[in-house]
């Protein structure tokens, strides 16, 4: 609880204290400002401290900012993708100046998101942040006080719409039944049975997901639907099976479609020329190449990745992979997309992020380039769900696919 009526809905396992590396000011989302932002910002001239590139002195030449509407605004990026605020020491040259509360809100609440589900508010964390992805610092029960504030805040500036809670496009699933599923999923995820196998477990989840969303059982009434989900999850639990590996064709054709939207975000941001030509270009040769049409580029072999994948079971790959799908399901429920659909691109997120740590040639060791391929493969998870990129991320991810294609990838080491 966080004082007064309104309850803060979140994942009790998760960790966050922010460690000014500023990954998040080198991310491809817009950092986005209100009017009344914006205006407070042009009064104090900020554009004196932002810089045109990390070698520049402090001094905009052009505009420091973007329109994105008639009351929106997004700090212009760098030709690098990085934020023109942000200092050589990693430090937001606005909080320096001004103070931490004259940073836009966005900013204030990186990494957490918020979603109203009536009075009360969903927090999750973004996969963009390497302490969210490691999991280190504070609880998030410990910081229920500042959350809370960033909360009213929140819901004061933006009015948020109460999304309905779906389970699959069109069927509304009752939040005591989503407790349900959730304690069922992450049963099954924890199973030993006959030993623990992180992939073996995701697709027993996908067995079930792909039960409860076979068209009769979508067509039984609400009482029956619940009692046939409670039915079969305890069964599952109870008496768990071992599905084979399926190898579906079309599934893998529409993943590396996700596949390549995903990597659109770090494709640009590491594009340096400026040039709008050369990005198009660039892209174009990472889409052919994630379709084995043209050799590796922007320092990726995806030859390598689409054989054998991870050993997922073994450190360093295990906790991160582990916690990425274990707080999936915790989070289930936004009411951003339906709820088949949310635990559908987790994983999707997760396969991008084993894919591009395979085809990746770096110098990093294991786990850090672990982790970086985490946060860039969740980088498309900032898309609005109701924008155009947003419903073609949507047809690309169909469940329960995802899930089917990660539990049929044979292990490798990868180390």
């Amino acid at each position: 609880l966080c004082g007064g009526p309104m309850t803060l809905l979140f994942d009790a396992e998760q960790n966050f204290s922010c460690r000014s590396c500023g990954e998040c000011c080198r991310r491809s989302f817009d950092i986005t400002f209100t009017e009344a932002e914006w205006a407070g910002c042009l009064k104090e001239n900020v554009a004196r401290w932002f810089r045109e590139s990390a070698a520049a002195e402090s001094g905009a030449t052009q505009p420091p900012f973007e329109a994105l509407g008639s009351d929106l605004w997004a700090i212009r990026k760098r030709a690098d993708g990085v934020c023109g605020f942000l200092s050589a020491e990693n430090r937001c040259r606005i909080h320096e100046e001004m103070g931490g509360a004259a940073k836009p809100l966005t900013c204030q609440m990186f990494p957490f998101s918020f979603d109203a589900r009536g009075e009360d508010t969903r927090v999750s964390v973004s996969f963009c942040c390497p302490t969210v992805v490691r999991n280190e610092g504070q609880t998030l029960d410990d910081q229920k006080r500042a959350l809370g504030g960033l909360v009213r805040r929140w819901r004061q500036q933006t009015t948020p719409a109460d999304r309905p809670l779906e389970w699959v496009k069109g069927r509304p699933l009752d939040p005591e039944l989503l407790e349900t599923i959730r304690w069922i999923f992450r049963r099954l995820l924890d199973l030993h049975e006959p030993s623990f196998s992180l992939r073996r477990n995701v697709r027993r989840i996908g067995t079930l997901l792909e039960d409860w969303t076979r068209a009769r059982v979508l067509k039984l009434d609400p009482e029956r639907f619940e009692d046939y989900v409670r039915l079969t999850g305890e069964f599952a639990v109870d008496k768990p099976a071992d599905p084979a590996p399926s190898r579906p064709r079309i599934p893998r054709l529409l993943f590396r479609g996700f596949l390549f939207a995903s990597l659109v975000p770090w494709a640009s941001r590491t594009e340096t020329a400026g040039s709008g030509l050369a990005l198009r270009l660039r892209l174009l040769r990472l889409l052919l190449h994630v379709h084995g049409l043209m050799p590796g580029v922007s320092g990726l072999r995806m030859s390598r990745a689409f054989g054998a994948g991870l050993d997922l079971d073994a450190e360093p790959f295990f906790t991160p992979a582990y916690h990425v799908l274990r707080a999936a399901i915790e989070n289930l429920g936004s009411g951003r997309r339906p709820v088949v659909d949310e635990l559908s691109f987790a994983v999707s997120h997760l396969l991008v992020a084993e894919h591009l740590y395979l085809a990746r040639e770096t110098s990093e060791g294991a786990l850090p380039a672990w982790v970086r391929a985490i946060m860039d493969a969740h980088d498309v998870a900032h898309a609005d769900p109701d924008s155009s990129f947003g419903r073609v991320l949507a047809s690309l991810a169909a469940p329960p696919s995802a899930l089917h294609l990660f539990g049929a990838r044979a292990s490798t080491s990868g180390a």
